[in-house]
This record gives C-alpha cells, sequence and structure tokens, in this order.
C-alpha cells in the first residue's frame, strides 16, 4: 500500500477521539454483546467489530445505539457541566499488549503496553494533552459539546513500554492535527447518581464528526501542506469492551485489537473484561483514590469517502445523506443539493483507541441538576459562583488529585 496513503490514515485513529463511518449500527448479538459487521461497499474491509457494554444503560434505558435522551438537548435545563483532560499513560489499565510500529517502515516493537495509546493498522500513537470544556448535561441526562470546546493534541510520539523495561520515546515523524467539525452529542448516566461528583459510575457516549490534518513536519504548529481527511460519526464511549477483528480487501492485512474502558472512580488495576466495574457481584467503584478519574475508547474502519459541503475550508460539514456511491472521486457533486464527494482513498483500515482523563465538575444548577433523583443533594456555595458564559457562571477550582 502506499506510504503516504498509510500515514495519512494514522491520523484518523490518532485523535484519541476517533470516528466511525455513520452507519455504525451495533446488532444486539448475545448478554450485553452487540456487533457491527463492517460495510465492505464504504470502507473496502471485512469483518466486524464487538462491543461489550457491561449491562450499563443510561437514562430511560438508553444504550449503545442511542445518542439522546427523550426529545433531546434543553439548553434551558442545563444541570451541570464539566472539563475532562486527557492525563498520561500509567501503564495500569488491562488492555492487552500489542506489536505495533510507531510509523511505516520503522523497527516492529514487541509487547507495547497499550495504556493511553492508539491501535491503527500495524501501528501505535500516544495520545498527547487533549481537553474538552463546556461539556453540558441537561437535567434529563443529555449531552452537548461545541465544537469550539474539543481541543486536541498534536500527534507525533509513540511512548513505548514493554514489561517492566523502562518507557522508550519513539519520534513516529509522522505527525496529526485532529479537529471537530460537528458538535457533540449524546447521554450521560450522572443524572442517575446520587450526585454529580457521586462514587458512582456514571458512564456515557457522545457521537461527532471530525477532520485530520496529516503533515510529514516536526513542528508545532506544524509546517506545510496537510492531507487532509474527513469522517464522520466518531463515537466516544467511556464504558464497555472493544473487540476488533477487520481485514482489508486490497492488503488482506488482518487487525485484531481489544480494548477495555475502567469506570469512573475505579481502581483500573481492579477491572476485568467484559465485567465492568464489578467483579462476581461486587462492585468496584467508590474508590475516593480515583475519584473523578474516567476512560474512554473508541473503535472502527476508515472509510472510503464522504459526501460534504465547503469542501477544503475550516467550516466543511458532513451532509445527512451518506449515499455510497461506486467509482465516485474527488470533486464529484452529489446534485440534488450541491455536496461535493470527499475522496478518502485510504478506506478499509481500522483502529481502537484508549486514553485516560480527569473529569472536574464546574457548575452544578442550585435549582436541581437532575429530573431523576428523588431529593435534592446539598450544593457547595463554590459552585453558585456568578460571571460570563453561557450561562453566566464559571467553573470552581480544578481538583488536584492525581492517580497514584
Amino acid at each position: 500500500m502506499d506510504k503516504r496513503k498509510l500515514i495519512v490514515a494514522i491520523g484518523l485513529a490518532l485523535s484519541g477521539f476517533m470516528q466511525i463511518a455513520s452507519a455504525e449500527t451495533y446488532i444486539n448479538t448475545g448478554t450485553n454483546t452487540w456487533t457491527h459487521a463492517v460495510d465492505t461497499t464504504t470502507t473496502g474491509a471485512t469483518g466486524s467489530i464487538v462491543f461489550n457494554d457491561w449491562g450499563y444503560t443510561g437514562p430511560t434505558g438508553v444504550g449503545v445505539n442511542d445518542f439522546q435522551v427523550g426529545t433531546g438537548f434543553n439548553p434551558l435545563s442545563v444541570g451541570q457541566m464539566q472539563t475532562v483532560t486527557t492525563v498520561a499513560a500509567d501503564w495500569l489499565t488491562p488492555d492487552p499488549a500489542k506489536t505495533t510500529k510507531p510509523y511505516i517502515g520503522a523497527a516492529t516493537y514487541a509487547n507495547g503496553n497499550m495504556d493511553g495509546n492508539v491501535n491503527f493498522y500495524k501501528m501505535a500513537y500516544t495520545t498527547p494533552t487533549s481537553t474538552f470544556t463546556n461539556m453540558q448535561i441537561d437535567t434529563a441526562g443529555n449531552y452537548y459539546i461545541p465544537k469550539a470546546n474539543m481541543n486536541f493534541g498534536f500527534y507525533d510520539t509513540f511512548l513505548y513500554k514493554n514489561g517492566a523495561n523502562p518507557v522508550v520515546p519513539i519520534d513516529t515523524d509522522l505527525n496529526f492535527q485532529p479537529y471537530p467539525i460537528s458538535d457533540a452529542k449524546g447521554w450521560c448516566g450522572s443524572v442517575l447518581t446520587s450526585g454529580p461528583e457521586s462514587l458512582e459510575i456514571m458512564a456515557g457516549q457522545v457521537t461527532f464528526d471530525f477532520a485530520f490534518d496529516a503533515y510529514f513536519s516536526d513542528t508545532t504548529p506544524a509546517t506545510g501542506t496537510p492531507a487532509t481527511q474527513i469522517v464522520p460519526g466518531f463515537v466516544m464511549r467511556s464504558y464497555g469492551d472493544y473487540y476488533v477483528n477487520v481485514t482489508n480487501v486490497a492488503t488482506g492485512y488482518n487487525m485484531n485489537f481489544e480494548g477495555h474502558a475502567v469506570g469512573n472512580n475505579t481502581d483500573p488495576t481492579t477491572v476485568v473484561a467484559g465485567v465492568g466495574g464489578t467483579v462476581d457481584g461486587t462492585v468496584l467503584d467508590g474508590d475516593p483514590s480515583y475519584q473523578n478519574k474516567v476512560s474512554f475508547l473508541g473503535a472502527g474502519v476508515v472509510p472510503e469517502g464522504v459526501w460534504v459541503f465547503n469542501d477544503g475550508t475550516p467550516q466543511v460539514t458532513v451532509a445527512d445523506d451518506q449515499t455510497y456511491v461506486p467509482g465516485t472521486q474527488a470533486g464529484d457533486v452529489r446534485l440534488s443539493d450541491g455536496a461535493a464527494w470527499h475522496f478518502n482513498d485510504f478506506g478499509g483500515f481500522a483502529f481502537l483507541l484508549r486514553a485516560d482523563g480527569e473529569r472536574d465538575v464546574t457548575y452544578i444548577n442550585p435549582n436541581g441538576w437532575t429530573d431523576y433523583a428523588a431529593t435534592t443533594v446539598p450544593i457547595p456555595a463554590a459552585v453558585w459562583l456568578f460571571g460570563s458564559g453561557l450561562l453566566g457562571l464559571v467553573g470552581i477550582a480544578r481538583r488536584t488529585r492525581k492517580r497514584s
């Protein structure tokens, strides 16, 4: 496969919040088990992605294929706001080690710890610091995150760790800058707990569209002409287990990845595959040492292209109708509404991301943060601070707890 084709494709996987093709429907195939059959026509790949949801559901029973509660986000009924910032790998999460390459033509690195790292094709990158701010959750449990508040780091390093050996930073040489091209929506289970900062598992998921600029430069910001890729419908989840088994049709290469989220407030060393925050019925959350520690993950296959408006500008948007037209090339226009076909010439390669983060509650509505709680949890006066912003409120000071 062409080197540039693979290089640019890495950028799609390495955002830390990578996208899945918009037809990412999961079918229930067993207890807590959901399977997405890869669409060969739209991706150039075969195989499946299996997701174990731990039996976890959100408000009103929303789950894997849902991205809103009821009629959707209500900006007049925001119950809480939060910030999530990725943290450095601590090598504790339960993802299995993987043999990878940091870039095309590089040496193979065996048995690499994938905590905080991303699988794509044969390669791995380490997620840099990325921050989601102004994450709004209405009292029904709907998420809304403006695209301007999703900021991602610049990908240029793979931190390789093999067992107890020291970490070896590997310069990937092939670098990527992701950015959102839509707002995010979804649901969050925090409204079902005893409080926004309780020690209970309160997982959720969001979906949004992304673009990725790939560079052959080590400078920050990167210089040169980027190769921009667009993929719609990334799904980021803070719960569950992913199992990827995908084969690229053109190359015949099989990609097997496995990743496990860690329930918030949970010691990652106690987590086992398929059971989330419990072992043999014993709840493992509630550890104050890990309060507000969260993890998130997503998996998918890069599609071959996408219909968009305003292609080539920062205001590019994905068209609602993504009907695939075999043989469509860059520059082709869908005459019905003027959408242009953005061609991704390296479709068919799978990815799996995993990252850990710090969750900081920055606002709790003193008049009620949930539609579901039977009683009102006393709210510290510190979160009533008034100032500028969407709701005329500003966040309280961030937590300083660090993972041990």
